[in-house]
């Protein structure tokens, strides 16, 4: 299953599949946040040390950044395989949605790497973000599926 040819339209291809279109836009959601976080506050501190600066509602640090583009980059590199991109998108959702969790039951989640006072933020960013990638793994699963040919 290969990606079809078009020209480049407001930054995705015509062509593209939703599953691909939405592995951009979730991508592009968590680099924004990552960027930002990682410019406001590049602190790597863990523990109690761990610190936190708020970047659009979201708690962030250096680790949250980086776990971010942790998120993002598999995703981009999947684009152009139709049928491994819904599934990194599916191990994206769930790692945000895990975390979206994780975030409601600790301040320090992760070993204290992440430091979330103001946790809502993150827990929405985080459903929001798993629920693009979701729906975007959906549509590749479903269109790749022997009841759809």
């Amino acid at each position: 299953m290969g990606m079809a040819c078009g020209s480049w339209v407001v930054g995705c291809r015509v062509g593209m599949s939703v599953c691909q279109r939405s592995a951009i836009v979730g991508s592009v959601v968590v680099l924004a946040w990552s960027f930002a976080g990682l410019v406001v506050n590049p602190d790597f501190a863990v523990g109690s040390a761990a610190t936190s600066e708020l970047v659009l509602g979201v708690d962030m640090n250096g680790w949250h950044a980086v776990s971010g583009f942790l998120v993002a980059i598999p995703v981009l590199a999947g684009l152009k395989n139709g049928q491994l991109l819904p599934w990194v998108m599916v191990a994206a959702s769930a790692g945000l949605l895990a975390t979206a969790g994780w975030a409601l039951l600790s301040e320090y989640p992760v070993g204290g790497l992440f430091y979330f006072p103001n946790r809502a933020g993150d827990v929405v960013l985080h459903i929001a973000t798993a629920s693009i990638f979701a729906f975007g793994a959906w549509s590749g699963l479903r269109r790749d599926s022997p009841a759809s040919a």
